[in-house]
């Protein structure tokens, strides 16, 4: 039996509202994305061309504009506004209401907000996203209001409140990695915190945070998550510090905890859970901020929260704890170079295992033998930057080096064995990187002049305390002539170039010095001796000059 027939009209008219209902939803969906228009295309002898779109008009942008504000922006508006009321009658609770009913329209006002989101959840993507997230966060709040910062609180059994925002929080971890949303997630790692401070017992709280650091790193490695990652590492550590203050959030005066209560063990895992990234992954698989920054902030925090407690309850143990923090920042920059060619994370944690080294150094030596060792530390630094090619540690050693020596030359009274020590180290490590240069890619003089100025700088003067006053021009003599025989040994100009400085320091101490104080006899012998240097010098220039214009 044959079909009653459509009206011809019917069917076009109820198309084309379709194909209008569909091309303003994609409108709206480009407006949020911000895409611009596709390029058009025509049909050219079986081929596609692209035809340039015309640019939109004025009264376009204007509407754009106009459909992305009232869309989005209102809403933002909107939903912080009606969360933000309802946060302040959950924390205000009104007189004519009982303890319990008011809660209770609290935990009823944050089910509509969920059961909203999730109504809208297909029509009104994005604001359902926001009620969401709002709605947990608000979850929490009334949940935290049932004991703390109420008087008197509605549930008076604090354990029983603790678990009940265990409860809600891993609710916000369960739901953050099945919407795999970046912005869950950092609202459940930050409420982890919170809660632990909540605890405000030791061996809660600081377990806590570890665990909560663990799940951040799960969902930076699991789902890039980066920056949840990256607040995490600056949380934890605040959070340690605020409950080493003792935990000034809950009314506590802000004061140091009475006994340490093993906190630097905590530490200790915080930095290791946080250093997991760099070794579970290769660095390029980490986004370029990720893998300077991690590492970074990781053990800054570490070494400046552990000073803290080393300076506070270890004062004795200082030298010993500083060493060890030292040995376990090396062998995490070794196990991230050899295990992963890491060079950020190598990289930053030998700095900070070398300033714990320094840190060390200092408490156990006294003044002036600790630069001493400070000095051939800095060659150990450069031996292992070698190692590990990298400019960074080479940077940060130079410039530590010369302040280093800077302070002495101020502050310190000349040694003769601290003088031998610095010269000795600067000519090595000059020497070192002249030697290993292609391996560290330097394409700067600059380290390598640095250290041959300190030289330059600390031989004069640690023969002007060493030797008799009436020796001073003898031994720069001898020291200018020992350059001149290192540049012939190595064949390196640099040291010709210390050589003729040195000479020339050593002509105006002779004249401005040695002409007014020494005895005749001294004197004759200096001038004697800087002469026959200078023209022993010049004839050796005056013979490689003819050697060269005879080639």
């Amino acid at each position: 039996m044959n079909q009653p027939d459509q009206p011809p009209s019917q069917a076009p008219t109820e198309l084309e509202e379709t194909l209008h209902r569909l091309e303003a939803r994609l409108v709206r969906i480009e407006t949020y994305l911000q895409l611009g228009p596709l390029p058009e295309t025509r049909v050219h002898e079986g081929s596609e061309a692209p035809m340039a779109t015309p640019p939109a008009s004025e009264e376009e942008k204007e509407a754009a504009l106009e459909l992305k504000i009232g869309e989005f922006w209102l809403a933002r508006v909107g939903i912080v506004a009606l969360l933000a009321g309802t946060a302040f009658f959950i924390a205000y609770p009104l007189k004519i209401l009982p303890p319990w009913l008011h809660s209770l329209i609290g935990y009823l006002a944050v089910a509509g907000l969920l059961v909203a989101s999730r109504f809208w959840r297909t029509t009104y993507p994005f604001l359902a996203r926001i009620l969401f997230g709002g709605g947990m966060l608000l979850l929490y709040y009334a949940t935290l209001r049932l004991h703390f910062f109420t008087a008197p609180p509605l549930l008076t059994n604090k354990a029983v409140a603790l678990v009940l925002l265990l409860a809600v929080g891993t609710g916000h971890f369960y739901f953050a990695r099945r919407r795999r949303s970046e912005f869950l997630t950092g609202m459940a790692v930050f409420l982890g915190y919170v809660t632990a401070l909540m605890t405000d017992t030791t061996h809660l709280t600081l377990p806590l945070v570890a665990l909560t650091a663990a799940v951040a790193v799960y969902f930076l490695i699991g789902y890039g998550f980066k920056t949840v990652g990256l607040l995490s590492v600056v949380w934890a550590y605040l959070t340690h510090l605020l409950w080493l203050l003792g935990n000034p959030l809950l009314g506590h005066p802000l004061q140091a905890v009475a006994t340490h209560q093993y906190n630097l063990v905590y530490l200790f895992i915080y930095a290791a859970i946080f250093a997991l990234p760099n070794l579970w992954r290769a660095e390029n698989a980490l986004p370029d901020a990720t893998k300077i920054l991690l590492p970074l902030l990781n053990g800054a925090g570490f070494f400046g929260v552990s000073f803290l407690v080393i300076i506070t309850f270890f004062a004795a143990e200082r030298a010993g704890l500083s060493f060890i923090i030292s040995a376990c920042f090396l062998a995490l920059a070794i196990l991230c170079w050899v295990w992963r060619d890491s060079r950020y994370a190598t990289s930053f944690y030998a700095c900070f295992g070398y300033l714990a080294l320094s840190a060390a150094i200092f408490t156990r030596f006294t003044s002036p033998h600790y630069f001493i060792w400070l000095g051939w530390q800095s060659l150990l630094v450069i031996s292992t930057a070698i190692w590990f090619r990298s400019k960074i540690v080479i940077v940060a050693n130079t410039f530590i080096y010369l302040s280093i020596f800077l302070i002495y030359l101020i502050s310190a009274p000349a040694t003769a064995a601290v003088n031998a020590s610095y010269a000795l180290v600067a000519l090595l490590s000059a020497r070192l990187l002249n030697w290993k240069t292609e391996r560290l890619a330097l394409k700067t003089e600059l380290m390598r002049n640095a250290y041959l100025a300190s030289a330059f700088v600390i031989i004069p003067y640690g023969l002007y305390h060493a030797v008799p006053r009436n020796y001073v021009s003898l031994s720069w003599l001898g020291a200018a002539v020992f350059y001149f025989l290192m540049s012939l040994i190595l064949k390196n100009k640099k040291y010709r170039w210390m050589a003729m400085l040195t000479i020339l320091l050593t002509a105006i101490y002779v004249f401005a010095i040695d002409l007014a104080r020494l005895e005749a006899g001294y004197r004759i012998l200096s001038f004697l001796a800087l002469g026959v240097v200078l023209l022993v010098i010049s004839l050796l220039y005056a013979r490689s000059h003819k050697k060269m214009t005879q080639v």
